[in-house]
């Protein structure tokens, strides 16, 4: 069977469904903080990548074995930028199937929605019923810390367990309906016009700030903090505080969104200059 050419997504399945088995069986409860670990536990020089040994590692650990011809053709085929190594955010696709557009939009309705409610561990099990969550949504919501608001990430996840056991998409947006008490297909127009007032918003007061769009990455420069050459949500939310915009998460999060255009994670220096400069 081949493994480049035409023979490729054929026999990369065939690797996934096997991985996807022996890795539910050395952990039955494959929550995202728990595939996290793993990930980071083979990823030895902390790059936030694994390489072919570092891949062949872990998958040793959960009982597999694989030729070199296989590994390199799990990383051509999951390797989504080209750079010859798993990040991440392709390790977990090579995992488990992410959850679609129209999941992913459904959910992100719902957070927008309750942007002046505190969602905790202890209002998710009330939405959600205790009996009816799953191992795997059990076990994240009991590592969230009592009293803690969940964030966009954390509250994606958790709808992320729930997508796995759910097939249908009908099924699992009535669900959030019910649950939450809205309507999929309805528009949220007042939301949509804060957004924009935001967006303006942001944009004049930080070129105000830089004196100038030609000036816009001294700003970038100023707020990252740790110089890792992109702002991570903490140091976004700081930047908006100097900028005296006190916006609700629902907005943070969206404009963060905005602004990350690869869906890395951060905002980098090109993604930034890029925003307030088009």
């Amino acid at each position: 069977m081949a493994y480049y050419g035409v023979g490729l997504p054929t026999a990369v399945q065939e690797l996934v469904f096997r991985f996807r088995n022996h890795v539910c069986k050395a952990n039955p409860y494959c929550t995202l903080s728990r595939l996290k670990a793993i990930f980071q536990q083979y990823d030895k020089n902390g790059n936030g990548k694994l390489n072919l040994e570092e891949l062949d590692n872990l998958l040793k650990s959960v009982g597999m074995f694989l030729k070199v011809v296989e590994l390199q053709a799990l990383i051509k085929y999951f390797d989504k930028d080209g750079d010859g190594f798993l990040s991440f955010r392709e390790f977990l696709t090579f995992i488990r199937e992410e959850m679609n557009e129209r999941r992913n939009a459904m959910v992100l309705k719902v957070y927008e929605s309750q942007h002046n409610t505190k969602i905790t561990s202890d209002f998710l099990r009330q939405i959600y019923k205790i009996d009816n969550l799953t191992d795997g949504m059990k076990t994240f919501i009991d590592n969230i810390r009592v009293g803690d608001e969940l964030t966009y990430e954390q509250f994606m996840e958790f709808h992320e367990e729930l997508s796995l056991n759910i097939a249908s998409d009908e099924t699992f947006t009535s669900i959030l309906s019910k649950a939450w008490n809205i309507d999929e297909k309805q528009e949220d127009t007042a939301f949509q016009e804060y957004l924009q007032n935001s967006l303006q918003q942001i944009k004049e007061r930080l070129i105000a700030r830089a004196g100038g769009k030609k000036f816009i990455v001294n700003v970038f420069q100023e707020f990252d903090t740790n110089k890792s050459k992109d702002l991570s949500i903490s140091e976004f939310i700081f930047l908006l505080k100097k900028l005296e915009l006190d916006w609700n998460k629902a907005a943070i999060n969206r404009v963060y969104r905005i602004m990350d255009q690869n869906n890395s994670g951060s905002i980098e220096e090109q993604e930034f200059i890029s925003f307030f400069t088009n």
